[in-house]
């Protein structure tokens, strides 16, 4: 993939799910109808999933605003390793949401249930991204590091960075 459609899909990924996930829980968190657990359970998984996820948004708006060099260079990375972490964890979380309102409450400890997946989804959708952030811009860091260790042999520097 290249290093701008990595970007791109977890810019769109990150925004659209924070903004729609954090808009469905403020409204939707105490109605017994379509997301029936209590205000404290929406207040916690909120206070979970969001910050996260700002976080997240905001290293993928670092790419925007800081472009790799090889934004448009191949990064020897599987799609699925980008696509699949946070396709996975949506469905996980809308079958959740979808689990707990069929349930409505009868059987099931929805808000328990519904922080545990929260905190669940968050912790995988954290490593994945930090693992392809760190990929994506070690290969660019790299490529940094080559170059000057290559203009520092050319200028007689013995190879040595800053030598």
């Amino acid at each position: 993939m290249k290093a701008n459609s990595i970007r791109n899909f977890l810019g769109l990924f990150y925004l659209g799910t924070t903004t729609l996930l954090g808009a469905f829980i403020l409204i939707f968190g105490e109605s017994r109808n379509i997301l029936p657990i209590s205000k404290t359970d929406a207040n916690s998984s909120f206070q979970i999933i969001i910050p996260t996820f700002i976080a997240q948004l905001t290293i993928i708006f670092r790419w925007y605003a800081s472009p790799p060099k090889i934004e448009n260079d191949d990064i020897n990375i599987p799609r699925w390793v980008v696509i699949a972490p946070p396709i996975l964890a949506l469905l996980i979380l809308i079958g959740t949401i979808l689990l707990i309102a069929a349930d409505n409450g009868a059987s099931l400890e929805g808000g328990q249930i519904f922080k545990n997946i929260v905190t669940f989804i968050v912790s995988i959708l954290g490593a994945t991204t930090v693992f392809i952030v760190a990929r994506v811009f070690g290969e660019a860091k790299k490529d940094v590091l080559d170059n000057i260790a290559k203009s520092s042999v050319q200028n007689g520097g013995g190879g040595h960075v800053g030598g």
